[in-house]
């Protein structure tokens, strides 16, 4: 993505806070005819010792497991909170509107997860990541429900070897306009503008 330097960064924390604020990615790779295709699906992020790792699933009905198993690259888009801002928060009037924004992109290597006893566990763990509480009522269902509601799933897990984070949040402007900013966002009555404004504070010094 477009990366301008003052809106780029390399905090890894930053980078799983917004997965776990923002779960749910666009995951990109080609169908079989080469074109792009793309799958909304809540994914779970850890660093482990080797690197970013993403974990989730999709429906077996979607042909796009196939794909990347044959393709084994893909891109996931995490979008962050955003909001709209007014060039009535600058000094000047030689000014126009903008949009400040958090994103992620991650690439990297995929591999498919099918074996009843493995994709279990992923579904547990992500199971434990959304609702904890739901864990002993899955624990609970028939034996055989549970197999069938795993055959129509198909895991997978991502091993990232490139990622990007975007925080397009006013950092090129002087502190006292991104203090207004900050202010009137956090104080608008939209939830995305709140947490925007979350995300400011969050930069500053």
């Amino acid at each position: 993505m477009y990366l301008p330097a003052h809106f780029k960064s390399t905090d890894l924390e930053h980078a799983l806070r917004l997965v776990a604020e923002h779960p749910l990615a666009l995951l990109l790779g080609p169908d079989a005819q080469g074109r792009g295709f793309g799958s909304h699906l809540p994914l779970v992020a850890t660093a482990p010792a080797e690197g970013l790792l993403l974990e989730g699933h999709m429906a077996r009905a979607n042909p796009h497991w196939g794909w990347l198993a044959q393709q084994k690259r893909v891109l996931a888009v995490f979008s962050g909170p955003g909001a709209y801002v007014s060039p009535q928060h600058y000094d000047g009037q030689l000014n126009v509107p903008t949009w400040n924004y958090a994103a992620l992109h991650a690439e990297g290597d995929v591999e498919l997860v099918d074996g009843a006893a493995e994709k279990d566990a992923l579904l547990k763990r992500l199971i434990g990541r959304f609702e904890p509480g739901y864990a002993e009522q899955w624990g609970g269902l028939p034996e055989d429900y549970q197999h069938k509601m795993l055959g129509a799933i198909v895991g997978f897990r991502i091993r990232v070897t490139h990622w990007e984070l975007k925080l397009k949040l006013s950092q090129n402007r002087a502190a006292v306009e991104r203090r207004r900013i900050r202010e009137a966002l956090a104080a608008s009555e939209r939830a995305e503008d709140r947490a925007t404004a979350e995300w400011m504070a969050r930069l500053e010094p």
